[in-house]
């Protein structure tokens, strides 16, 4: 199984090749005896029958819980990072997919830019623009950094990949922690492999720790009836003391995957049998917690399941749909995956993939947009126009919803099915206080730029919206929205020589415009 960190667009590929399609029963809720997680310290018998997962027999018995983990050799010694300046040199359409944004808790934000020489450039910025004291910082030698997780007491988390061209890092993921003022805390960074880890398949802060969800593979040639790997959950506090939980065996003649963290420290996945996508569309949510499996899992769906998501009070929700055809819908499952009636049953709207153009064939689709009283949005982007589904915390649909325009999405990157994936990435919503909706939206023509329009909860569009990019040929390829309402957007720009810069537009939410902060100069 490859890392989810190189692997994700070979999964479109799989998925692509096998057809997935939704059956009539779409979001009909069963139980089926298939398991491709099997209990800590167990020995899968590829010669034996599976077993119900309602049987309690076919559950772990080993329950430990998270335990501190020492970590293996000496820690090497940490100097604060190297500072730098802002803008980074460079292309903004070769480097933007992999900028990231993230809200502060104090109404900043936090930015991390690819740089030349394999660097990446972290910085803090404040209301008006400027990077905070002590920021921006260099990571040398790392060549991406997936994940920039802001903390409630002004800290970040980062997960990063260090570059690998002398081939002494293969497969390490290194764990970051920096205070408000950039300097590293003590005990960081942190190399997963020092673990027993290949790398991470989620990741979460919850309170001031860095939980996630390790890895490690058994090796490339598996055995039919043997398991992939063994995962676990992680939790590293703001110390640097690392904790397991129990190892748990996955990947038994599966599958495609994808996990998040909830907010109770437990990770949720959604699986795609090989066998199952043949015959039909079927998709199973699995768990693993600190202890292991928790009980009432994995369950078994009809239809092709989204990556979970998850409200304030940690209810787990998925869009249910093939993308590109109706119907779709979500469905909500409690920590003890038991079904709530928060689900939404078929709507008329089509599920959207995470990559756009796909003919023919299905895939599974992108999770719901869920806003911490539960609200959900379920984006259409069939027929290169933008429908939006919005549901209440009920799954009843909200007056004034479907929000509807003839302008899709903006796309942000292509890629060809030889590069493991096939059709075109696209913006993401996001959702503010208020669960006013922030959409991304393509340039009506060649001649102006693309847009960002706010959608208030009854589905009309907010006074002063939407915000249109000036220069033409500008795309929004990103937006964040922070706790205070003000909306983040990365805009790229054709600059005169050819290439293209990528600049932070910040909005308030009334749309006018707080600082812009070109981060990527050509």
């Amino acid at each position: 199984k490859a890392s989810p960190r190189t692997g994700r667009l070979a999964v479109v590929a799989v998925v692509v090749l096998l057809g997935v399609g939704l059956g009539a029963a779409a979001l009909v809720y069963l139980q089926r005896p298939v398991d491709p997680l099997v209990g800590a310290g167990s020995s899968p018998d590829p010669s034996s029958a599976p077993r119900s997962s309602t049987d309690p027999t076919s559950r772990p018995t080993h329950r430990v819980g998270l335990a501190p983990q020492p970590p293996v050799g000496t820690p090497r010694p940490i100097d604060r990072p190297a500072t730098a300046s802002l803008p980074v040199r460079g292309s903004g359409r070769d480097l933007g997919t992999r900028i990231q944004l993230a809200p502060g808790a104090a109404g900043d934000l936090f930015v991390s830019v690819p740089a030349p020489g394999a660097r990446i450039l972290v910085t803090l910025v404040d209301a008006v623009g400027r990077s905070r004291p002590g920021w921006p910082i260099v990571l040398d030698r790392t060549t991406s950094c997936d994940e920039l997780l802001p903390v409630e007491d002004g800290s970040v988390r980062l997960l990063c990949t260090p570059d690998n061209r002398d081939g002494s890092m293969t497969g390490v993921v290194r764990a970051h922690a920096f205070d408000a003022s950039g300097n590293a805390l003590p005990g960081w960074p942190i190399d997963l492999d020092r673990y027993g880890a290949d790398g991470s398949f989620a990741e979460r802060v919850i309170g001031d720790e860095l939980t996630f969800l390790a890895w490690k593979s058994l090796g490339a040639q598996i055995e039919a009836g043997k398991p992939a790997g063994h995962a676990w959950i992680v939790a590293i506090a703001a110390d640097g003391t690392v904790a397991a939980g129990s190892k748990v065996s996955y990947g038994i003649d599966c599958c495609i995957d994808t996990w998040a963290i909830g907010p109770d420290g437990v990770a949720y996945g959604t699986v795609h049998h090989f066998a199952d996508t043949r015959a039909g569309a079927m998709s199973e949510l699995v768990a693993i917690g600190p202890t292991g499996v928790p009980d009432g899992f994995p369950i078994t769906i009809v239809g092709s399941a989204s990556q979970p998501a998850f409200d304030a009070a940690g209810l787990i929700h998925l869009t249910v749909g093939t993308p590109n055809e109706r119907p779709s819908g979500t469905l909500v499952f409690d920590g003890a995956g038991r079904t709530t009636a928060a689900g939404s049953g078929e709507l008329d709207v089509a599920a959207t993939s995470e990559f756009l153009g796909i003919e023919g064939t299905g895939s599974f689709p992108v999770a719901p947009l869920v806003g911490r009283d539960g609200v959900t949005y379920l984006i259409d982007l069939s027929g290169g126009a933008t429908t939006v589904a919005g549901l209440d915390p009920s799954g009843r649909a909200m007056t004034g919803w479907p929000y509807r325009s003839d302008l899709g999405p903006q796309r942000t990157r292509s890629c060809r099915a030889g590069d493991g994936c096939e059709g075109s990435a696209w913006a993401a919503p996001a959702a503010g206080p208020d669960n006013v909706l922030y959409l991304v939206q393509a340039a009506t023509s060649s001649s102006v730029g693309g847009s960002i329009v706010a959608v208030g909860q009854d589905g009309v569009v907010v006074d002063g919206w939407p915000v249109g990019l000036r220069r033409a040929g500008s795309e929004a390829w990103s937006v964040v929205v922070g706790p205070d309402g003000n909306a983040s957007v990365l805009a790229v720009e054709p600059e005169p020589n050819g290439s293209h810069s990528a600049t932070i537009l910040s909005l308030a939410p009334d749309s006018s415009v707080r600082y812009t902060l070109t981060v990527v100069e050509p």
